[in-house]
């Protein structure tokens, strides 16, 4: 349903011939055996319209508004909004309301008291509106609300007081997370959220500090979005609020660019009360990034145990490192140009021949580090080549999730980047033989930067790119990265990886061993016209082995040549009409 802004001419004789409609409708009304809330809001939302919210609107809603006030606790201008606001599913300022009703704007911010109540309910939240001629001030609904309506139950906010320390922090981190990913979200709904936490436990000692900047919301959420960092990164390098975050989160404004003045120089107020600091690098102060101080840590989170669930991020279930003994060994088959790239670099990263070329390397005033990019189509084998170069050389691997590197707040993306490689070189330092630092399908980040760029998001990209590129010119370790995709590989990247290896697809020699590894029982000669006839990779040849066997299990029966033929011809999606037909194959 779209809300039509209407002249304020038409208003009163819309409001007479809705009177007569009303009127009219009245004669003729037959009341349900039974109202559900569904219905009754229904009933009140067809009445609403260009209304005007007449005397006479109120008299034919008299019914179903009676029972929703019942069975909701709220007020009957309440009702009216929140029937507008089910019905259009999406946020609604002052004047889109009005038009509905067919009422000016400042009629029905008469009732802004009501409207603020359900605020304070948690049934609606503030949320910034664009219309045309500016951005206006509107409400959402809550998440949950239409869910309970639809089940004919009144909406029952969360809990949120009575709570722990540790309650009360759990609560701040999940609610933030919920919300990085959700476009529709800003951050003001969330300093009202939070505003709502703390008034809500107000004998917790964070509680009652925040509360002592009562009179600057943003001073508020600052020391609390702070509080959420040090929640997930306590104690790591990655730990410290960006700058740049901040800098996103809050508005152009007088207030928050004084905030944002007074954070770089030291004398923000949260820092004269020794309640958040810069963050301290090897002696060295990082003005653009801020932590809690011991003494907030100690007087105000002292019964709270991070979750340092951004620490577990890259590493689940608290692992840091692939272990190259987990590594089952499997026989790979390439052409004998990638043969020969794969066992010169393989004997380069050997734990004999490592240190001492890193050594000359060294004293030549040589960068030291390696970075190694794998490409080719999907399914060459470049992951496994990975594996298995980590199992030969008894080189742990620091597998990085790409995807989860990327946030939604601007700085996070960057500060993600800078701790996989802070955890890399403490890794190496700690490690008593170096280990891989593996970036698999990274595509997405080492493509062709942005020009001219625009949106937020592309800068992000950027920024991650230029960081990406100086941590592998200062690499001291080895760095492998694989893709599918190299037409759009920045320049920049491609000058810093000295090993480049491209993974073709198999020839008719190679595919035949491939085939014979992967059937055990299946005659050198068959292998070479499967090969011969079937332009595919490894992957799929191991797919089709994998079909084979699976029928096996079900059946018991060994499939002969024309079924492995017909599992070719399925994996062969975009030519399913041509078919190859092979004799000579004995199971």
């Amino acid at each position: 349903m779209s809300i039509r802004r209407k002249p304020l001419h038409r208003m009163k004789q819309e409001r007479e011939d809705q009177d007569e409609i009303l009127e009219s409708w009245m004669k003729d009304y037959k009341e349900p055996d039974t109202w559900t809330i569904i219905l009754a809001m229904n009933r009140v939302l067809e009445l609403a319209e260009n209304s005007s919210l007449s005397e006479m609107f109120w008299k034919a809603c008299e019914s179903p508004l009676a029972f929703l006030r019942q069975e909701l606790g709220l007020t009957n201008i309440q009702i009216v909004v929140l029937s507008i606001m089910v019905e259009t599913g999406e946020p609604l300022t002052w004047k889109s309301i009005g038009n509905y009703l067919n009422c000016s704007r400042l009629s029905i911010m008469v009732y802004s008291e009501e409207i603020e109540e359900m605020v304070a309910k948690r049934w609606i939240i503030r949320r910034g509106v664009h219309e045309i001629g500016g951005f206006f001030q509107g409400f959402a609904l809550v998440p949950g609300v239409v869910t309970a309506l639809r089940h004919n139950k009144a909406f029952v906010p969360e809990k949120i007081d009575g709570l722990t320390e540790q309650q009360f922090v759990d609560k701040l981190e999940k609610h933030i997370n919920k919300n990085i990913d959700n476009r529709h979200v800003c951050f003001e709904d969330d300093e009202e959220w939070m505003m709502q936490l703390v008034k809500a436990n107000p004998e917790l000692p964070l509680c009652r500090e925040v509360m002592k900047y009562d009179d600057d919301i943003h001073v508020q959420s600052l020391l609390l979005m702070i509080v959420f960092d040090y929640a997930q990164w306590e104690g790591s390098d990655g730990e410290g609020l960006q700058f740049q975050t901040i800098d996103n989160l809050y508005p152009d404004e007088g207030d928050c660019e004084f905030m944002r003045i007074s954070l770089r120089e030291g004398n923000h107020i949260l820092m004269a009360d020794e309640l958040i600091e810069h963050k301290c690098i090897d002696g060295q102060v990082n003005t653009d990034q801020y932590m809690l101080t011991r003494k907030a840590k100690t007087e105000l989170l002292s019964n709270y145990k991070p979750s340092h669930s951004r620490c577990n991020r890259q590493a689940p279930n608290g692992r840091l490192l692939k272990s190259h003994k987990t590594i089952k060994e499997k026989s790979l088959f390439f052409n004998d140009s990638e043969q020969e790239q794969i066992d010169r670099l393989t004997s380069l990263l050997s734990k004999e021949n490592l240190p001492s070329v890193q050594q000359r390397l060294e004293e030549q005033g040589m960068r030291k580090g390696f970075a190694c990019l794998f490409y080719g189509a999907p399914g060459t084998g470049k992951t496994e080549t990975v594996m298995q170069i980590a199992r030969q050389t008894g080189r742990d691997l620091m597998q990085v999730d790409i995807a989860g590197l990327r946030d939604k707040f601007v700085g996070e993306s960057e500060k993600n980047i800078k701790e996989v490689f802070q955890r890399y070189r403490a890794l190496c330092r700690n490690s008593t033989v170096m280990p891989i630092l593996f970036f698999n399908e990274a595509d997405a980040i080492i493509n062709k930067r942005s020009e001219n760029v625009e949106h937020s998001v592309d800068k992000m990209d950027n920024a991650m790119q230029n960081i990406i590129l100086q941590e592998i010119e200062d690499l001291d370790g080895i760095l492998i990265a694989t893709t599918n995709l190299t037409s759009n590989l920045d320049k920049a990247f491609e000058r810093r990886f000295l090993y480049k290896v491209e993974f073709h697809k198999p020839d008719t020699d190679v595919k035949a061993k491939i085939w014979c590894s992967m059937l055990k029982d299946i005659s050198t000669d068959d292998a070479r016209q499967l090969a011969s006839h079937f332009d595919f990779s490894g992957g799929q040849i191991e797919n089709i082995a994998r079909k084979r066997t699976v029928d096996y299990i079900l059946s018991g029966k060994v499939a002969d040549l024309n079924e492995i033929e017909s599992y070719c011809q399925a994996e062969l999606l975009a030519n399913k009409k041509e078919r190859h037909h092979i004799t000579g194959f004995s199971a």
